[in-house]
């Protein structure tokens, strides 16, 4: 008997205590809630610092290829995959980023974004 109310008393304290869930890793392929929430749906931000700071700006969602001011933090809620440039004019180093995706802190400063289509 003595063992029973132990055991009972040992699953009560167990069901007591909160249950706390391992997060899962953050990635780059998924944006967080702030990234989220600085680009609007249908917009790409950009912004001149790496990690969403610094000026932002924005960047036309209809295909084409677009300059603007360096950026180092780009969100893409376009709709569209686009694809970030090292040079003007679409041209030297580039990375592509899909619709729904961000990259916090590119690889160089961001001159130009192509914007595919339709």
């Amino acid at each position: 008997m003595h063992i029973h109310r132990l055991a009972l008393a040992g699953a009560t304290l167990i069901a007591a205590l909160p249950l706390v869930l391992p997060s899962p890793p953050a990635t780059a392929s998924a944006p967080p809630a702030a990234a989220a929430g600085r680009c609007s749906p249908g917009f790409i931000c950009t912004w001149e610092k790496p990690h969403f700071r610094g000026l932002a700006n924005s960047v036309p969602s209809r295909p084409g290829c677009y300059e603007g001011h360096a950026a180092r933090s780009v969100s893409n809620q376009s709709g569209h995959r686009i694809t970030l440039y090292s040079d003007t004019g679409c041209y030297g180093s580039k990375t592509d980023l899909k619709t729904g995706h961000y990259s916090d802190n590119t690889p160089w400063k961001v001159w130009s974004v192509a914007v595919w289509g339709p």
